[in-house]
């Protein structure tokens, strides 16, 4: 029998297997028992973090957890046995449950969840990050570890390019919506993420200052101009709280658990964002892209590593392609400096 009580450790399972809940398998997919086993014995490879009673009783009650933890599950069998159908069969009917869930969550008014619900609800949108994250089997250049820059939506034409950023950028509003609740379920996550409520998940709340900020950024992306009244109507209020959470994460110690506290920086990306990126516009993909450069720093991560090493590439070739380096008096000098940052993103020195 599978030992699901979550005292801390996993017994191996045998050929019986009492299933504690109902959760359905796709046709000619990987069954969700086979799935339970396999996140059960491969926890810490998955999940890169520690293994959580939280997370265990939350997958008894919630089928929100339940199918996000079986989606992930799949999507990481099919990383690590690329070409076996059944495996992809399974991951896009459980991640189908997940986002029906998750639509249905979040629908759901915050008082009805309670502290509980939105806790699984916040839970759940940081490791659907996860599924987002992961390239689809046709963009992983036949299984190999490299994928071709030149396949990164960076250099794609089509209008939905961006379609998997969308789940990330819903996280802002997903945390305003959440202010009431938001302390404890940060608490939560630090228990989840890191093991211990000493730990902080959260980053330090970010002011509008610009302490920090190596002055070169300030005048790229005119912070120095920007009206702290307005609500993202200057570039420069677009780009500022990007910018300064970027400033916080590029002194992280590149280990696993600080690879969750990284996704933050999604939570502060406004549409307008998204939009230059879309746009191609060139300050919005240098952000963009140091951001994955320092997600670079993560190795072996299964779930992030080939699209953040194949878009920090393919950002990197756009921006070269633009000669922002060549452009004429002060303004060629600061690309200069700033592309010296950028290619030095992936390298984490301990200050």
């Amino acid at each position: 029998m599978a030992d699901l009580s979550g005292n801390g450790s996993f017994s191996v399972l045998s050929a019986v297997i009492v299933v504690p809940f109902s959760s359905p398998s796709a046709k000619n997919g990987t069954s969700s028992i086979d799935l339970m086993q396999h996140f059960q014995r491969h926890w810490a490879e998955i999940f890169h973090m520690p293994r959580s009673h939280e997370i265990i009783s939350l997958s008894k009650s919630n089928s929100l957890v339940r199918n996000t933890l079986l989606a992930i599950t799949a999507c990481h069998l099919r990383h690590v046995s690329p070409g076996i159908l059944q495996h992809r069969i399974a991951e896009h009917f459980q991640h189908s449950l997940a986002l029906q869930d998750y639509q249905r969550v979040l629908d759901t008014p915050r008082e009805k969840l309670g502290q509980s619900g939105v806790n699984a609800l916040l839970l759940s949108a940081v490791l659907l990050n996860i599924l987002a994250f992961a390239l689809p089997e046709s963009e992983t250049a036949g299984g190999g570890n490299e994928p071709d820059p030149s396949t990164s939506w960076v250099f794609s034409p089509r209008e939905d390019r961006l379609g998997w950023l969308a789940l990330q950028a819903g996280l802002r509003p997903l945390l305003i919506s959440m202010a009431a609740y938001l302390d404890k379920t940060l608490s939560f996550l630090n228990l989840i993420f890191l093991g211990a409520e000493k730990e902080n998940w959260a980053l330090a709340v970010v002011s509008r200052g610009l302490e920090g900020v190596p002055e070169i950024w300030i005048k790229v992306f005119g912070l120095d101009g920007a009206s702290c009244g307005c609500d993202c109507e200057t570039t420069g209020d677009i780009f500022r709280s990007l910018v300064t959470v970027l400033v916080q994460l590029r002194d992280l110690e590149p280990i696993r658990l600080n690879a969750f506290k990284n996704l933050q920086f999604l939570g502060k990306v406004h549409p307008e964002f998204r939009a230059l990126l879309y746009d191609r516009d060139e300050r919005a993909l240098w952000l963009f892209g140091y951001w994955l450069g320092l997600m670079c720093r993560f190795e072996g991560m299964w779930w992030c590593d080939k699209r953040v090493r194949r878009d920090y590439k393919a950002i990197l070739m756009w921006l070269e392609r633009l000669h922002l380096t060549e452009r004429a008096g002060i303004e060629g000098k600061m690309w200069r400096e700033m592309m010296k940052d950028f290619e030095l993103a992936p390298v984490f020195v301990r200050t």
